[in-house]
């Protein structure tokens, strides 16, 4: 049976095509009782993706985005897909500049760092080449220790929700003058974030899971 499978492998590579299906951490990702094909079955996942703003989060941080100094820069540490990098986009003055921050070392759709990296620029392609953002392909802390611009008019973070990495996050904002510091996921299920936020004053408001110091 493997010397077959193989056979077909093989042949079916010679046409650009291969044998693929759903992971079983892949199929509870999926509506129930509905049969797609693979194709089908991966375009949903994709469009469904975890690592978005809800509503009431998404207009918060807008309002902050419109409060703040657009004469100086907005950092974003951990945009993912860059759902957040569009949002603060939209609200904030087309010149001012928006560093965007992510190792692209993780994503909730499972697939490699190159395809998440490749993906996320081309949907921030637009962005990227109308609206002053720059795209940071690296770590926070390789990032933290080449920045030389301005004091941040807003610091926000979502990248990695352990305590330490969140309260070397604020630390960091701190430490250059940001005027508003605000991130994501103050909930109950990130308990890194919670308590890194607390330890530093706790937040001045939540909308939607999106805090502010």
């Amino acid at each position: 049976m493997i010397l077959i499978r193989q056979a077909i492998t093989r042949v079916l590579s010679v046409f650009g095509y291969e044998l693929c299906r759903l992971s079983p951490l892949e199929r509870p990702t999926l509506p129930e009782n509905v049969r797609l094909n693979y194709k089908d079955a991966q375009i949903y996942r994709a469009l469904t993706a975890q690592g978005q703003l809800s509503i009431e989060g998404a207009r918060f941080l807008s309002d902050l985005v419109r409060s703040c100094d657009p004469q100086r820069p907005i950092v974003e540490i951990g945009c993912l897909y860059g759902y957040s990098t569009q949002v603060v986009c939209l609200a904030k003055h087309p010149r001012q500049r928006l560093y965007s921050v992510d190792n692209f070392s993780w994503n909730s759709l499972g697939i490699s760092r190159t395809a998440h990296l490749l993906a996320t620029r081309k949907r921030l392609q637009e962005y990227i080449e109308t609206q002053n953002v720059h795209l940071f392909e690296g770590s926070a802390e390789m990032f933290y220790s080449q920045y030389c611009d301005l004091a941040p008019a807003l610091f926000f973070c979502d990248a990695d929700h352990s305590y330490k990495a969140v309260t070397d996050d604020i630390a960091w904002a701190k430490s250059v003058g940001a005027s508003i510091i605000c991130g994501d996921d103050y909930a109950p299920q990130h308990q890194g974030v919670v308590a890194a936020v607390d330890e530093n004053g706790g937040a001045h408001e939540v909308h939607g899971r999106v805090w502010r110091l």
